[in-house]
């Protein structure tokens, strides 16, 4: 089929396509720091209701027309082109932004996704393609795998071996911790959870996003396993008074580890 498609892929890219004004409209916001995704509209009230379902599983989600998402300074981790309809008037953006973001997922939803759709997506750059009517579970999973095929790498290459606060040190390699010189002896189970925090410095952690990396649910309502992990790192850390200075508890959304020195 592929064969068959690309005269066809190379006569509409040949063809110059008028872009609808951009215009802008207020975005959903999420409660994570982690997994941020711009969702790109050619229709943004259609989009709106999808990109809020997406957010509700645990991804910093936010949808705009195509000027006012490009305009953004930080990149996000994952963009999302939100095709309502023709898509071939969408490939030279979709082009665009695999060209500009070769690291970043891009993931193309079409309303009513034809084979034709799929195979032009995909030849234009795009990492995955779906139908817009796929539920938001699955398509948040498949952004997740694209993220672990695509940045394992550069993950590696960025992410440090040491955190220092101040007083406070954390070592990966040797998984330790010490405070003011002192060892302090945590559990793996508490180490990967203080790690977890501290690497996001600064930024909520939802206690779902923690749930499922750690602990791998993806509801764990009645779960208090992360709650009293970070009951016994702040105890270790002297950390405990008035639920925490520099470990917090953010009601309703999860916890925050300041930058400030210990």
């Amino acid at each position: 089929m592929t064969g068959h498609c690309r005269p066809y892929t190379r006569a509409i890219l040949s063809h110059t396509t008028v872009l609808p004004v951009d215009r802008t409209v207020a975005a959903p916001a999420a409660d994570t720091a982690a997994g941020r995704v711009q969702v790109i509209a050619d229709d943004l009230a259609a989009a709106l209701p999808w990109a809020r379902a997406l957010a509700a599983e645990g991804l910093a989600t936010q949808a705009h027309t195509w000027n006012v998402a490009v305009a953004q300074e930080s990149p996000p981790d994952a963009w999302v082109l939100h095709v309502s309809r023709n898509l071939p008037a969408q490939l030279s953006r979709l082009r665009s932004l695999a060209e500009r973001m070769p690291r970043r997922p891009l993931l193309v939803a079409c309303h009513d996704l034809r084979d034709l759709d799929h195979v032009l997506a995909l030849e234009m750059g795009a990492d995955d393609a779906i139908d817009i009517g796929l539920g938001a579970p699955v398509v948040a999973a498949r952004l997740r795998a694209l993220w672990r095929r695509m940045m394992p790498a550069e993950a590696a290459t960025t992410s440090p071996d040491t955190l220092l606060f101040g007083a406070l040190g954390l070592h990966r390699r040797e998984r330790r911790v010490l405070l003011r010189g002192q060892p302090v002896a945590l559990t793996d189970g508490e180490f990967e959870l203080l790690w977890r925090l501290a690497l996001q410095a600064g930024q909520v952690v939802t206690r779902r996003q923690l749930l499922r990396e750690l602990r791998g649910l993806d509801d764990g309502r009645g779960d208090r396993s992360i709650d009293s992990r970070i009951y016994r790192i702040r105890r270790k850390l002297g950390d405990d008074a008035a639920g925490g200075e520099r470990i917090r508890t953010v009601r309703n959304r999860g916890y925050f580890f300041a930058t400030s020195p210990w």
